[in-house]
């Protein structure tokens, strides 16, 4: 057989091989979710429809501004409040209570700077 037969088959072998690896890790993360999520009951709003009406909804709760530390823009402050909240996939009201600086930012830089390689 000639080299370039050889590494066409050599090449086909591990294509295979990957693909048949890929095929079994999707089938074992299947079945865990399947094991898994098969205990929690998920409403998809049929039974919504079946039941009496729902109570009406209270009245919203008046949502109290962030504090933020001195030194901090409203602006800011604005824009990690719509951060959080696009990032709630829940639908859940989410309340911001303090907003103030992590030390860890310069420590997480320098660290970077340093063990860069």
């Amino acid at each position: 057989m000639s080299i370039l037969g050889e590494s066409f088959s050599v090449m086909g072998i591990g294509l295979v091989m990957v693909f048949l690896g890929l095929i079994i890790l999707i089938a074992f993360v299947y079945l865990i979710a399947a094991a898994l999520g098969g205990r929690e009951k998920k409403d998809d709003g049929r039974s919504a429809e079946v039941s009496a009406p729902a109570a009406p909804a209270p009245a919203p709760v008046p949502v109290p501004a962030p504090v933020a530390a001195q030194g901090i823009d409203p602006q800011v402050v604005a824009v990690i409040a719509a951060a959080v909240a696009a990032m709630d996939a829940n639908g859940k009201p989410l309340v911001i209570r303090s907003i103030r600086r992590a030390p860890g930012w310069n420590r997480a830089a320098r660290t970077e700077q340093v063990y860069r390689f």
